[in-house]
This record gives structure tokens, sequence and C-alpha cells, in this order.
């Protein structure tokens, strides 16, 4: 998923119609370049869960808040929420990220209607929802979608032909040109890309050119330069992480949850553009573990661990949140973990953290068994 939202100011027109792209903009690399000369925005976290029983919430946390807090305790989310969605499919929701905007739709198979679902638009400056257009025919996930500058990128199924194989969400003038609006339309393709869909990326990166994208299945990694188009197979191999990897200026590195899903954070140089590799770049694992597993200690009672996320949240700061179950079962109550952490290389060259990793947790409730949540 994409990085960190920051709270700058908004237009005067709450309408997306009429916002301007500049709203979108965001860094094409997380580098903390430029930092000390503008003014220090105020960071936020935005957390959707299925935390009611109509549909599903995006809360809005202040990251200040969890850096100050010595409470230690378990916690009630901020209320009133950012936005509630009723939504009253029990199917999951699909959540996505870019720049400033936070984009869901329902996923296709469990939609009840033949039509595909329609993306939804929360543009978080303007506290504003807006209807988008529907999602491209083979998009089986909005949640797979990868950012890349001004552009949502997503693999549809290749077993699709009338679909094209790669779609891009972007703010665009109509074909009237008399407004612009979100569209989904075709990517170009200088090259075909790789046999598969979203569903089945494992791993993603984004280059720190801010255009080339790496993409890993359970087998290969292909990089994609979105500015023309051309895909290339790197190997047979696969990206350490698991999920979206997000590049640290102060590492010179890639930043992931592990991929052996045992509560490790690590790093791993970034991959080159243009040459296939025997092997994958070399990984190093962060001293320590952030999270714990299903079997270890804190979840002897019975709980479980759902998931894990990794947000940055720039200046060289990252976000853990995991959702944790209270009872065996898939839904009632659960806690949700929110940790802030950065990360150094000792003078043994071993990636630690700088400082005490800051932690909040809230009690929230669990109403969809094939949810999770999602950080932005």
């Amino acid at each position: 998923m994409a990085g960190w939202l920051d709270e700058g100011s908004s237009s005067s027109s709450s309408s997306i119609s009429s916002s301007s792209s500049s709203k979108r903009r965001r860094r094409d690399c997380d580098c903390d370049c430029a930092e000390s000369r503008r003014p220090r925005r105020k960071q936020h976290l935005y957390l959707a869960l299925d935390d009611w029983d109509g549909g599903y919430s995006i809360h809005k946390l202040d990251a200040d808040d969890i850096l100050d807090d010595d409470f230690g305790g378990v916690r009630k989310l901020p209320e009133p929420a950012a936005i509630r969605i009723r939504w009253p499919v029990r199917g999951p929701m699909h959540f996505a990220a870019l720049g400033t905007d936070i984009f869901f739709a329902a996923g296709p198979r469990f939609h009840g209607d033949d039509a595909p679902p329609a993306t939804f638009v929360y543009e978080t400056q303007a506290a504003a929802l807006a209807v988008g257009p529907p999602l491209p025919t083979g998009l089986y996930s909005l949640g797979a979608a990868m950012a890349a500058g001004r552009k949502l990128y997503a693999l549809t199924s290749p077993y699709h032909p009338e679909a094209p194989c790669l779609q891009a969400l972007s703010w665009d003038l109509a074909a009237r040109g008399d407004r612009a609006d979100w569209f989904w339309n075709a990517a170009p393709s200088s090259s075909p890309p790789p046999p598969c869909c979203g569903m089945d990326v494992v791993a993603h990166a984004l280059h720190p050119d801010g255009r080339t994208l790496f993409v890993s299945t359970d087998s290969a990694t292909h990089s994609l330069d979105t500015s023309d188009g051309a895909w290339r197979e790197l190997g047979d191999w696969v990206l350490p992480f698991k999920g979206q990897a997000y590049f640290d200026a102060g590492l010179d590195a890639w930043v992931g949850i592990h991929r052996k899903g045992d509560g490790h954070v690590c790093c791993c140089p970034v991959a080159s553009r243009s040459a296939a590799a025997g092997r994958p770049p070399e990984c190093r694992v962060l001293k320590g573990k952030l999270f714990l597993r299903n079997g270890e200690k804190t979840y002897q009672n019975g709980g479980r661990h759902l998931k894990a996320t990794l947000t940055c949240m720039g200046r060289g700061r990252f976000c853990l949140v995991e959702n944790v179950l209270r009872v065996a079962r898939m839904v009632g109550d659960s806690v949700l973990r929110v940790t802030l952490f950065s990360r150094k290389y000792d003078h043994m060259g071993e990636l630690r953290t700088k400082v005490r990793p800051r932690i909040r947790s809230y009690a929230v409730s669990k109403n969809n068994h094939m949810f999770s949540h999602a950080a932005f």
C-alpha cells in the first residue's frame, strides 16, 4: 500500500471535480531531502476497519499523539470516524491510496451485481467523498494496486483477453475536455506483461526514480517502467518482502515486512532496473521482532494474529499495524496494535531501531471474516 498521508492546506472548494491536481502531489521517494526547508506538516495515519455491523470505517490518527503516548494500555479509537461506509454485502472491501486520496471498492465477486462495482474516492484533505469510475473488467482486487507518480496501476487477469492486462487510474480531463475526473485507462505497454493478475503479486516496491515498479510473484520478479510501459523479467527470484516495501534514503534500501512471516522487518538494496540477476538482493533482518505470530506467547490463550501492514511515515519513520483477535474466531473483539519506529545500521552493520519503538493499542470490533484492516 502507499505511504503516509500528511495534513496540508486544502482548496476552498470541497468538490472533487474542481480540485486541482496539485492536491494529489506526492514525493516519488521517501528521502528526507528538503524537509528542513519546508514547514513541518502534521502527519496522520488512516485506518480502514470493519468495526461496525453496517460496513466499514476510516479512522484518522495523529502520529504525534502516538509518539507522545506513555499510557501503555488499550484505548478506544478517536470518535467520530473520518468516514463511515455503509456496505450491507458481507464480502470484503478493498482499499488503496494515491497521494492524499484513498480509494475503495467492493470485491467484484461479492458485489452481487453483474455490473462492475464503482471505485469510491475519499479525499483526505477536503474530507470529501466522491463516486469514481467502475472497476475495469478483470480487476479482482483494488488492494493489489501500486502507486507510481500520479497514477495507480493494477494488473488485471490474463484470462480476460478482451481486457488490457495493465490498467491505470489517474486524474485527467474528460473526453469533452471541459472538466477533470478520475478515469481508469489501459496503460501503454511496449512489451508483454507477466502472465499474472494483481492477486498473484506477493511483493512490490517503487524504485527511487519514481517511475519503475518491481513486482514479485511466487516464482519470479519483473520490473515495469511506467514511462514507456516496458516490462522486463529480472530472474526467478522473489523480493524478500510481504506486500509493499518502501525506499529509505537513510539506508539506501527498500524496507518491508519479512516475507517469511516471522515477525521481522527487513531491508535489501534496490535492485537493478534493467539487468537480470540470478539471485535476489541481499536481505538484512531488523534485530528483534516487532510483532509475534500465532502459537507464540501472546496468543496461547486462543487469540489469533490476523495481519500486519507496514506504512512509511516519512522522515525515516515507519508504522507497523497489527490486527489481533482476542479469540480464535474470525469475528468479535480484536486489538489493533500500532507501532512507530525508525531504523539504522549499527557499527557492526546490523539493522536496528534507532530508539525504542512507540506502541499504542486500540480495542476494536471485528465484523467481517474476510477483511482485517488497511493502513495509509
